[in-house]
């Protein structure tokens, strides 16, 4: 018998845990965070307790209790198991955005995740910048005997355990025992995504991940479809975000509107947008040299870049952190040493004022700080995010200066309250005025309804289940076989 246990990702936009069994085996597609799950129960000042969070997260219904599947650390200290083996073959990953992946730290490291070369470089980007556990779990509550013969606690860097990730190659099939995996990429707002077809003992199954039509790689999403109907579906998950939504707009004209904006503008250009999604940054990038500019970009995303470049197959693919068309932006550090008397704190203090990670982009002659924005503003487009808008105070903006919004709009109150409160900075430095509008320039990652019906009509699925959704009398509409399911329901073929 082949079942899909529904997790999360159901009656919601994202969350997607997907446990997939088939004659012993078991695979669990995507282990991310549910926000409207999360949002009823935490904020940002109100989280799960570190000493209790597995216990937290399961007495809450956020995470699902499944045998072995957590990190023994984590489960033995919390009283929830953690001695028992795991029933857990694989993770498969269908890209790394946080609804997707966010709950990978708190799985045991010897489960095998499986995933893109883009999606493990944009996870150990999250790693190295943001001291997350993808790749590489630290043990936590691991006592050790020191010099006195007391008991100390250990630091989690000490009791490091690497992941077992398994990078796949797009189109290429490989077998997690009785499961026989085929990935395909398709396009999204963020590198290396894949929807999946799965071939088990009892049927095909296929699951479109976050999908459209309207980003640089169409293609990617064509020829998912025609896998899914070539290799006749008996069920796909079939995600559908924006299945409400008019025809969007495509990267392309994003692209165009970001350079009449800069053309037209006199000082500074100031624009935010998601900080991986690396086919917007390509869209600044050549609007910056289209209105002859340079791209300031910060450090995170300077070093994701670095990444990328360093990859002999993602080579070439976005720019490199040292192009000429792009700066680095050198924030302040801890100290604030930047733009202090060097003979008083020394050299070797203003490279200790930056994390590890950050030292090296210091010393890339395309590196500046906010001095050389001062001088020149007009020479640049200078990314702002929403966490670093303490910059601007250093920039001033000038009066003539525009700012560029491509983050999607405010879609529930904390939203609201959050870009009422970056308008605030704007409005400031006279960027705005109070009544006025930025420019708002945005496609989603996500296809319209047009797109999605597409998707629905083509790829030929005997059923179809909606997830990533709470609009499924959408896919009725256009499909004659539509099972709902709940949090936690099964569907077996």
């Amino acid at each position: 018998m082949t079942s899909i246990t529904f997790h999360g990702g159901v009656n919601d936009i994202g969350g997607n845990k997907f446990l997939v069994e088939s004659n012993g085996t078991k695979v669990m597609m995507d282990f991310g965070m549910s926000f409207s799950q999360e949002g009823q129960f935490f904020s940002q000042f109100l989280g799960p307790r570190t000493s209790n969070s597995l216990v937290d997260l399961f007495e809450l219904g956020i995470l699902p209790k499944i045998d072995g599947l957590y990190r023994r650390d984590y489960a033995r200290h919390m009283g929830v198991g953690g001695y028992e083996p795991t029933q857990i073959d694989a993770i498969l990953l269908t890209h790394a955005h946080v609804d997707h992946c966010a709950y990978i730290p708190y799985l045991r490291e010897d489960i095998p995740i499986y995933c893109s070369e883009e999606s493990f470089l944009i996870m150990q980007n999250f790693d190295d910048t943001a001291h997350d556990e993808y790749l590489t779990l630290k043990e936590k509550f691991q006592v050790y005997e020191n010099k006195k013969g007391d008991l100390s606690r250990g630091k989690g860097e000490d009791f490091q355990i690497p992941r077992k990730f398994k990078i796949f190659e797009s189109g290429r099939k490989f077998p997690i025992d009785s499961i026989v995996v085929n990935p395909v990429a398709v396009d999204h707002s963020i590198p290396g995504v894949h929807g999946f077809i799965l071939e088990t003992p009892q049927g095909m199954i296929g699951n479109t991940a976050d999908l459209r039509f309207h980003g640089r790689r169409k293609a990617d999403t064509e020829n998912f479809v025609q896998q899914c109907a070539e290799s006749n579906l008996d069920v796909l998950l079939c995600e559908g975000t924006r299945v409400d939504a008019p025809a969007s707009i495509t990267e392309y004209d994003v692209e165009k509107q970001i350079t009449d904006i800069s053309n037209n503008t006199r000082e500074l250009v100031i624009c935010g947008y998601p900080v991986r999604d690396l086919d917007r940054l390509l869209s600044f990038y050549i609007a910056a040299k289209n209105s002859n500019r340079h791209l300031v970009i910060d450090m995170k995303q300077a070093y994701l870049l670095k990444l990328f470049e360093g990859s002999q197959r993602l080579r070439g693919m976005y720019p490199s952190p040292q192009d000429p068309n792009i700066k680095i932006y050198i924030q302040r550090g801890t100290w604030s040493i930047l733009d202090k008397d060097i003979s008083k704190f020394s050299e070797k203090l203003l490279i200790e004022d930056y994390g590890t990670w950050q030292r090296e982009f210091l010393d890339y002659p395309n590196a500046i700080d906010y001095r050389a924005i001062l001088r020149t503003p007009g020479e640049f487009i200078f990314y702002c995010s929403d966490y670093r808008l303490q910059d601007l105070i250093d920039i001033r903006p000038a009066q003539g200066s525009t700012y560029i919004r491509s983050l999607t709009e405010p879609f529930n109150t904390e939203m609201e309250i959050k870009e009422d409160q970056v308008k605030n900075w704007f409005v400031h430095f006279g960027v705005i005025s109070r009544d006025q509008d930025w420019h708002q320039i945005h496609v989603s990652g996500h296809g319209d309804g047009e797109q999605i019906k597409h998707v629905v009509e083509n790829t030929n699925s005997k059923t179809l289940i909606p997830i990533h959704t709470v609009h499924d009398e959408y896919h009725k509409k256009w499909h004659k076989n539509v099972r709902t399911v709940n949090q936690h329901g099964q569907y077996h073929l």
